[in-house]
């Protein structure tokens, strides 16, 4: 259990972090995921033969956790005061004017680019986390793909 977690927890947090863009909340979401998956794990049931079998599992756990997170949440015209300002020059840093483009992409298509570019999860892993088909994420992720070339076009990254 521990190596699972050791291995897992800073692409989990990476994960939610991005997801949700506040980084409290997603140190408390990664918290959440890992008690589930050790409480889960417990059953033989849920034993792995390979270390990826059990990193899809800790993701899908994980992708769980984040509906759940945004289903509860009642706040979401809140302004979120952890985004980063704008420095003197007027420019934003890159990494911040992606993490707002990927905060305007349809929630499905957010969690599989995460997931496939930040996480490193292949289709068919991504698939299996989201309850989705191959050709869904497929899709998923072109459209991500063509909406971030159209948000980031408008930002002036081209």
């Amino acid at each position: 259990m521990e190596d699972a977690v050791g291995r897992n927890y800073d692409d989990v947090l990476r994960y939610f972090t991005y997801r949700v863009r506040d980084r409290a909340a997603a140190e408390d979401l990664t918290q959440e995921t890992f008690y589930r998956f050790i409480r889960y794990s417990s059953d033989p049931v849920n034993r792995f033969r390979t270390p990826q079998k059990c990193r899809a599992y800790v993701f899908a756990i994980a992708s769980n956790v984040c509906r759940d997170y945004f289903a509860k949440r009642t706040d979401t015209d809140e302004i979120d005061e952890n985004l980063p300002a704008e420095d003197d020059s007027g420019k934003r840093d890159l990494s911040a004017v992606i993490e707002d483009a990927l905060a305007k992409l349809p929630d499905a298509q957010r969690e599989a680019a995460v997931l496939y570019y930040y996480s490193g999860f292949k289709v068919k892993e991504i698939a299996a986390i989201q309850h989705a088909t191959v050709t869904a994420v497929k899709s998923r992720l072109k459209a991500a793909r063509d909406a971030l070339k159209i948000i980031l076009g408008e930002e002036g990254f081209s």
